[in-house]
């Protein structure tokens, strides 16, 4: 038995309420009027809930355990905001608890669950696939719609709030926040840490100062991120370090440790030399003020338009210095644009609404991904197999929540999907 699918049955009210009785005390019959709202944060499982207990009708919060002695082993006992709980809903009472000096009602579920609905429940979610429903997902299209626009709004949600926490309480500056947004979103998931460490040691006010010549603004990036302590003896590394020893004592600037960054077990492109050339030619060429007031249209057309002219022609022949690599032809990537727009201005805009007070920056942050086309990566790939073929990035984003926090934790009692997948079998 798991606390989650206890917590599925009572606020589904999944449940033949009229059999509840007391586990203790009178055994007397328990009326629930009102179940409570489901909280998924710190405290009680279910607040404000109304219950009626041998004739006395009490308001208050409703705690759900396997077993009833759980409330000691998980201390609640020790925690004034359970003082205020009225009932107790158990698998098995093992145990009385004690609320100010006074036993706490409690009712349980052994006997009243239907076992048929807990052994399908079990069936799905001991399923070892990557997507546990993946036989039968494609019968529930529209739920499987509605928990992707879901989960999208979740993600970049979450993406926009780490942004807004990134930058400086008392001035929530909104160029500061676009930087951050955009050197993570240059970063990726394996470098994305680095860069927002990068750009907390490296202002915008200080890049804004020097990026009227390139050598400046690239040395600044390589030398701030430790990559100039190379043994190197091209004519261009040699110049950037030149720049480097100036610029630093110049603004009083640290440095990080080379080895903040990965280079291994990734590939060349992803290699934090090649994308810290491509974020100083973003910078050089991105024309980012005033970007708030342009259109969805217009910032993804703009986005899409930039050619890296600005990347040095050092990378034509290197990915890291020092290493000849064979020339190719240097410009930015429709994946590099498109990340940035995925990983960078829609989370950006998400932000900003926080900022500002208004929900219309997360509209455009929407439009823009309804505009982009789909990810191709491994969770995509999978999901094409299965049947479902995301029409845009939106869906590709919200496909890829669903995949992280929800199929790979099995929280099919979360999912719309699941949920029907769940229903349809009694």
């Amino acid at each position: 038995m798991q606390e989650e699918y206890l917590h599925y049955l009572w606020r589904m009210k999944r449940l033949d309420f009229s059999q509840l009785i007391l586990a203790n005390g009178s055994k007397q019959p328990v009326y629930v009027e009102e179940v409570g709202w489901y909280n998924l944060d710190a405290g009680p499982d279910f607040f404000n809930g109304t219950v009626v207990v041998d004739g006395l009708r009490w308001s208050g919060n409703i705690e759900l355990h396997i077993k009833s002695s759980d409330w000691y082993a998980h201390q609640h006992h020790l925690d004034e905001a359970y003082n205020n709980v009225v009932l107790h809903v158990v698998y098995e009472h093992d145990k009385e608890v004690y609320v100010n000096g006074a036993v706490l009602p409690t009712i349980e579920l052994k006997e009243v669950i239907d076992k048929n609905h807990y052994l399908n429940y079990t069936s799905v979610i001991n399923n070892v696939q990557k997507v546990p429903c993946y036989k039968t997902v494609m019968e529930h299209k529209l739920a499987l719609l509605q928990q992707i626009d879901v989960s999208f709004l979740h993600r970049i949600e979450r993406k926009g709030l780490g942004l807004f926490d990134e930058v400086e309480k008392g001035t929530r500056d909104k160029i500061a926040l676009l930087f951050v947004a955009l050197f993570k979103a240059v970063g990726g998931r394996t470098n994305g840490l680095p860069m927002q460490e990068l750009v907390k040691l490296l202002p915008y006010t200080i890049i804004s100062k020097e990026k009227w010549d390139p050598i400046r603004l690239e040395a600044l990036l390589f030398g701030c991120a430790g990559l100039l302590n190379e043994e190197c003896t091209d004519f261009y590394y040699l110049r950037l370090k030149d720049q480097w020893r100036f610029l630093k004592g110049k603004h009083q600037l640290s440095e990080m440790k080379r080895n903040s960054w990965k280079f291994g077990g990734i590939r060349p492109y992803s290699f934090p030399s090649f994308l810290i050339a491509q974020l100083s030619a973003l910078l050089l060429e991105f024309d980012f003020i005033n970007l708030e007031k342009l259109k969805s249209d217009e910032i993804v057309q703009r986005i899409l338009s930039l050619k890296g002219n600005y990347i040095h022609p050092y990378w034509e022949t290197h990915f890291v210095f020092g290493k000849l690599s064979s020339k190719r032809k240097l410009k930015f990537s429709t994946l590099f644009k498109i990340n940035i727009l995925i990983n960078g201005i829609a989370p950006y805009f998400v932000a900003l609404k926080h900022i500002d007070g208004n929900f219309s920056h997360t509209d455009k942050a929407i439009e823009m991904l309804e505009k982009l086309p789909p990810e191709t990566n491994s969770i995509t790939n999978y999901w094409k197999n299965i049947g479902f073929t995301p029409k845009n990035a939106l869906e590709s984003q919200g496909l890829l929540e669903l995949n992280n926090e929800f199929c790979n934790f099995k929280k099919c009692l979360s999912c719309k999907v699941g949920v029907e997948v769940l229903e349809k079998k009694i």
